[in-house]
């Protein structure tokens, strides 16, 4: 086994070499380096040639070096390609918590923008069976906005349609049992306030604490405008198993009441047939404004 060179010997240098003469040297070893493997190519030979003399470059300068680069011509400093490199691992190791991470982040994100456009919004109103939107020709013909320009009570009503009509809600129809689910779901998490429906869908529903039960309601508002003469939904609790729903009153029917005539709201039904009952939900979180909205509504009824 030959003698271990020193680094000196290695750059072909004398040992007393300045700094300045060991640059140049380096320099020169790699520029040859460089031009013989553009030429012919990178063999292991030359790997191992130029991780010596780098090495021995950065004994001689006291400089901490990684003698590991399979790519030295490479334009791109190895100090940052092993840095690269090092991150693309880390992210290699832990994409799917990472990717994990993001999606909740994205779904903060999007559930905070949907709660802040929500907080805007001051009563959910929600029409159930032979309702529908008619066609808004104008800015203010929405009925979201002709409500909002009624009342007194609401500034930014939200306003939806569960539209179930001809027996639909048995959900035998694909479209009434989604629509149904998305219901179930609004009022299971409080997100309704006033429910405009027909009797038909309010016989469905009555007992499935959907609504809230009106009788103190009514009796606070005996003595109020419009309140006198009114024509209500009663339940009567039969006792039979699971029924949950007490006795009372759980809607008031408010077709022939003026609030919303020439609103911009299509019934499905002829008007034999057509019946519309104003319930509060018993899930609201906005209990007081949606009884305030409802006594402004029955404040019209034409006694």
């Amino acid at each position: 086994m030959g003698e271990q060179k020193n680094p000196y010997q290695i750059l072909g240098l004398p040992e007393n070499a300045d700094r300045e003469l060991v640059e140049k040297k380096y320099g020169a070893l790699v520029r040859q380096y460089k031009q013989r493997t553009d030429e012919y190519g990178t063999t292991n030979e030359d790997l191992d040639y130029y991780n010596e003399i780098t090495k021995a470059y950065n004994e001689i300068m006291g400089i901490d070096g990684d003698y590991t680069d399979t790519d030295p011509t490479n334009i791109i400093p190895y100090s940052i390609r092993k840095k690269w490199h090092k991150i693309s691992s880390f992210f290699d190791s832990y994409k799917l918590l990472i990717c994990g991470g993001l999606l909740i982040v994205v779904i903060g994100v999007l559930t905070y923008l949907q709660l802040k456009d929500a907080s805007k919004q001051d009563l959910y109103i929600k029409f159930v069976g032979a309702f529908s939107s008619g066609y808004a020709d104008s800015e203010d013909g929405y009925i979201d906005r002709q409500i909002a320009a009624k009342s007194t009570v609401v500034e930014e009503p939200l306003v939806s349609y569960f539209t179930v009509v001809d027996g639909e809600t048995s959900l035998l129809d694909q479209s009434a049992k989604n629509g149904a689910v998305q219901f179930r779901s609004e009022f299971t998490g409080g997100a309704l306030d006033i429910i405009i429906i027909d009797k038909e869908n309010l016989d469905v529903y009555v007992d499935q604490l959907v609504f809230l039960r009106l009788d103190d309601f009514l009796e606070e508002h005996k003595e109020d405008p419009g309140f006198s003469n009114l024509d209500l939904y009663h339940y009567e609790n039969t006792g039979e198993e699971d029924d949950r729903t007490q006795s009372g009153v759980y809607a008031v029917e408010i077709s022939s009441m003026e609030f919303f005539e020439g609103m911009n709201l299509v019934k499905r039904y002829p008007e034999e047939r057509q019946t519309m009952y104003l319930a509060i939900a018993r899930t609201s979180k906005n209990l007081e404004k949606a009884k305030a909205f409802a006594a402004e509504v029955i404040a019209t009824n034409k006694e």
